[in-house]
């Protein structure tokens, strides 16, 4: 089956504290994700991308239309075990979900709590430690690994599981420009190399354009959908929805603004570098 994740005319509301009316976050949302795709999911506070994670992983369950993983139904409660070894979570502090002392004991925890055979368990835990290059830190204690380092335990730990899809729900958000690298390396990698299905979650546009496919949301709804060459093309909208472009496509801006023949769909730094290489050698 190509298309790994489905959702098909789903709803969901949390209720309010304030006033008992549920407030629904999600509105009628249809969405495919194929497997093998790296698709990147933008959209301000509060317009659902966080919901979006969890009902594809059945931590949420919608109030109507359904989800299908891998053609299971999320709603079947018999299968939740199933559909939680298929799709892995990744969330935004590395902290709450590292459990042990010691790296490779954190990375057992889960292949442990799916009964995987002891020497299964031993095989996983290293290889999914050299994955994401912390195969080195195994016997380190978590805590006094750096932010980049101790999310790449925290995927390494998912990856043991052997999930065919991971979701990571703003992974970088709490990192410093060297740890969202080292994140955005290994996931990149991972999908790459090894076909991992990744629905990436993000407020970072730099990161958003390192996906094959780009889905932007807005109250509960998704507003754009495409390449991320189509989907920033549409500055009109983003901007709209308190969205940027990316940082190396507003250098472009400026320096067409001065004169410079650069192309306007520019995305990424390694882009605009080639760009003005290029010109500076037809100048020469």
């Amino acid at each position: 089956m190509d298309n790994y994740i489905e959702l098909k005319d789903v709803s969901f509301a949390y209720d309010s504290p304030e006033n008992g009316e549920p407030s629904a976050v999600i509105k009628r949302l249809n969405l495919t994700i194929k497997k093998g795709d790296f698709v990147a999911v933008l959209g301000h506070n509060g317009c659902g991308k966080s919901t979006l994670a969890k009902l594809c992983n059945a931590i949420e369950v919608p109030q109507s239309g359904k989800v299908y993983v891998d053609g299971i139904d999320t709603s079947d409660e018999d299968r939740l075990f199933d559909i939680r070894q298929k799709v892995g979570m990744v969330f935004q502090n590395p902290d709450n979900q590292i459990v042990a002392t010691i790296v490779e004991d954190d990375v057992a925890f889960g292949p442990e709590n799916l009964g995987v055979e002891p020497a299964e368990i031993r095989k996983r835990v290293d290889e999914a430690l050299k994955r994401v290059s912390m195969y080195d830190f195994r016997f380190s204690e978590p805590h006094k690994l750096s932010g980049g380092q101790k999310q790449r335990v925290a995927i390494a730990g998912i990856i043991a599981m052997q999930p065919e899809c991971i979701i990571l729900d703003e992974p970088t958000a709490m990192l410093d420009p060297k740890g969202r690298q080292e994140v955005m390396d290994t996931v990149k990698m991972l999908n790459r190399d090894y076909g991992i299905t990744v629905v990436f979650i993000t407020h970072y546009m730099d990161e958003a354009v390192k996906a094959n496919r780009v889905i932007v949301m807005d109250d509960g709804n998704i507003i754009l959908d495409g390449t991320p060459k189509q989907v920033f093309g549409h500055h009109d909208i983003l901007k709209r929805v308190g969205l940027d472009i990316p940082e190396a496509s507003q250098l472009a801006s400026l320096l067409r603004k001065d004169g410079l023949k650069i192309k306007k769909d520019i995305l990424d730094v390694d882009e605009l570098y080639e760009e003005i290489v290029g010109i500076l050698e037809d100048k020469s």
